[in-house]
């Protein structure tokens, strides 16, 4: 009597009746979409091999058999569903989305809007949200080309760009967030070309690398901003990790390089008599990576010159990225969320005219970077040798 309620329950169980085993599935790793001269889109899905891919001693690699271990399909229809539909009406398996974290797309569909592939990965359940989104110069279908030299996948590379902030980490959820406000955004842009690589016997390979970023006005790309101009949305956004910032020194005009190590932004919307500025603070720690110049490094003085200088080399520089999204009117740092969230009433009277009010706002933007270490050399090699010839003349 007492293992009838249990054997009750087990009966209501139905069992993982849709369930599709592992060696059934392609698993989609990156997809790349363009839109197509003849009208309709062309999607071209990544996909690993796994026939392709060996195990050796609890690490994964490349199969000896030879050949990529990796495939591009590509196909072209009216729609993304449709160019979908037919990819998978020639495989063997069946398509899963949830090791999708890479979407490009052409600069041709990125200009005439990405509202259609916004809207298939809104509604596709087991797609990922924090999947990365760039931007391709050309073709998105030439980036899947691309010579994986230090990973396995081409997916991985343009995921690590990201991952380590080379670029904007721009994820499909930003994407869909700022629709909600108008739809302007930044997103990474890529650069592609050939050349000869020594890990392919000296053959001529595509090789892909980072540009600047593409401006989105209303889901469409209206501009780009330059390499420095993206990294000061990198500093906006908070996002600046393990920068190089070099500058000539004021003592001989000679340069000297700093690693950024923490970096942290706040933005203050300031409403007073109907009118929103914005405070933009940056802080910053580096440490002296190099130095060719003469200045000494261990005088208080001459650090806090170099102190004043990369401050005022930052702010200059996140100043012309942002005079630049203002002269497009396209709020692309999401300044505006920063209104709603802390004068919803204000927003409610602006939100419908934002990008002509964003444009009038002023926007102060303050840099404070602190010089924390000059490393083991306390002093360049140069001035050390100078010292130590002074002493030897004495």
């Amino acid at each position: 009597m007492r293992l009838l309620p249990a054997a009750a329950c087990l009966l209501m169980l139905s069992g993982c009746w849709s369930r599709i085993e592992i060696n059934d599935r392609a698993f989609v790793t990156a997809i790349y979409m363009d839109k197509a001269e003849e009208g309709g889109y062309e999607v071209s899905l990544g996909f690993p091999l796994p026939n392709r891919l060996s195990i050796s001693g609890g690490v994964s690699g490349v199969s000896s058999e030879g050949g990529n271990p990796y495939t591009i399909l590509t196909k072209t229809a009216e729609s993304i569903p449709v160019a979908i539909r037919k990819i998978r009406s020639d495989l063997s398996r069946e398509l899963s989305w949830g090791h999708c974290r890479v979407i490009v797309v052409g600069e041709r569909m990125a200009r005439a809007g990405l509202d259609p592939l916004m809207e298939f990965v809104a509604r596709e359940p087991n797609f990922h949200t924090k999947s990365y989104l760039m931007v391709a110069p050309g073709l998105a279908r030439d980036i899947s080309k691309l010579t994986p030299v230090f990973e396995r996948l081409p997916n991985e590379v343009l995921r690590e760009f990201a991952r380590r902030r080379v670029t904007l980490d721009t994820s499909v959820k930003d994407f869909l967030e700022a629709a909600g406000k108008g739809g302007d955004t930044v997103a990474a842009l890529l650069t592609i070309g050939e050349m000869e690589m020594l890990s392919e016997k000296g053959k001529k390979s595509v090789w892909v690398g980072t540009d600047g970023a593409a401006l989105f006005k209303g889901a469409k790309m209206i501009g780009k901003l330059t390499v420095p101009e993206m990294r000061a949305a990198l500093w906006i956004q908070g996002k600046m990790k393990n920068s190089v910032i070099s500058l000539n020194s004021p003592t001989d005009g000679k340069p000297v390089s700093f690693i950024i190590l923490t970096s942290k932004s706040k933005i203050r919307p300031v409403v007073l008599r109907d009118k929103i500025r914005f405070d933009v603070t940056i802080e910053a720690e580096d440490d002296v990576m190099s130095s060719e110049s003469n200045i000494d490094l261990m005088d208080p003085v001459q650090i806090a010159k170099l102190e004043s200088m990369l401050s005022e080399q930052l702010a200059g520089r996140i100043e012309k990225a942002v005079k630049k999204t203002k002269d497009e009117e396209v709020d692309a740092f999401g300044f505006g969320r920063y209104v709603e969230w802390r004068y919803p009433k204000v927003w409610s009277q602006y939100k419908d005219r934002w990008r002509s009010v964003y444009k009038n706002c002023p926007i102060h933007v303050t840099a404070r970077v602190a010089v924390k270490r000059t490393g083991v050399e306390n002093n360049s090699v140069v001035l050390q040798r100078r010292e130590r010839q002074r002493e030897g003349m004495k």
